[in-house]
């Protein structure tokens, strides 16, 4: 199984659906989406409650591998817009205490995130808008706010769709890199996010991230993320693009 690649010096993506930066410690995660069930509860749709226990472990993988002394939470760590939902505060409260002894936090505020500051006060934690140093310049990506340096991007939820000679799809999450505009997109980490096929939402600008319309789209490459092998590198979009005709 292949677990990270490295895609520039000190940049590795992971199958843990982060980013690690070694030369500043600290890894990049995106779109945790807390509370999703009560959301979606509210709307008829009964879910059973997996979305901060499969956050958790994951964070917990990062941790054991990478040991980081930061984690930036690049947008959309709640889900609901409007309010904080009881859940809400229950699973980001439970998930600060885990974590707040191990790691400097960092939040960065997503589409999603209009009331988490509320809840970030209690434990006199601040959101802000970016991340930025020398180096790298992260931001969700809802706004155009440029790029430049590394930049480092949530919001797209990428994803690939698999077809096969009879029909069958198949839809992985992914990490999107181009290396030209040095632009990387994390995929979501979310238990119940299934993803934006890049191979269409990318090339067609259906996307949902605004700075891309600035860059060449079709020279995004793909990794792929898998349970059986870890992560995959499918290419260019513009040759899946080729190969889907």
């Amino acid at each position: 199984m292949l677990k990270e690649i490295q895609v520039l010096d000190d940049v590795f993506i992971s199958e843990l659906h982060c980013i690690y930066l070694r030369d500043i410690s600290a890894v990049v995660v995106s779109d945790l989406h807390l509370g999703f069930e009560e959301e979606m509860n509210l709307h008829g749709l009964f879910l059973p409650k997996l979305q901060r226990d499969h956050v958790e472990a994951m964070i917990d993988r990062i941790i054991e591998r990478y040991n980081p002394e930061k984690l930036i939470i690049n947008g959309d760590f709640k889900h609901e817009f409007s309010k904080n939902l009881p859940q809400e505060w229950d699973d980001i409260t439970h998930f600060i205490n885990r974590y707040e002894k191990q790691l400097k936090l960092h939040f960065i505020r997503g589409n999603h995130d209009n009331y988490l500051i509320t809840i970030l006060k209690r434990k006199n934690i601040e959101i802000t808008e970016t991340f930025e140093n020398d180096r790298y310049y992260i931001y969700h990506g809802d706004r155009d706010q440029k790029f430049r340096k590394i930049t480092i991007l949530g919001h797209e939820h990428p994803s690939l769709v698999l077809r096969d000679r009879v029909g069958g799809m198949f839809k992985i999450p992914a990490f999107v890199f181009n290396e030209e505009s040095k632009i990387l997109i994390t995929p979501a980490m979310s238990f119940f996010s299934s993803g934006t096929d890049v191979a269409q939402s990318l090339l067609s600008e259906e996307h949902f991230t605004p700075v891309l319309r600035h860059t060449d789209s079709s020279k995004f490459r793909v990794y792929g993320v898998t349970e059986e092998f870890g992560l995959v590198d499918f290419g260019y979009l513009r040759d899946l693009q080729a190969n889907r005709q």
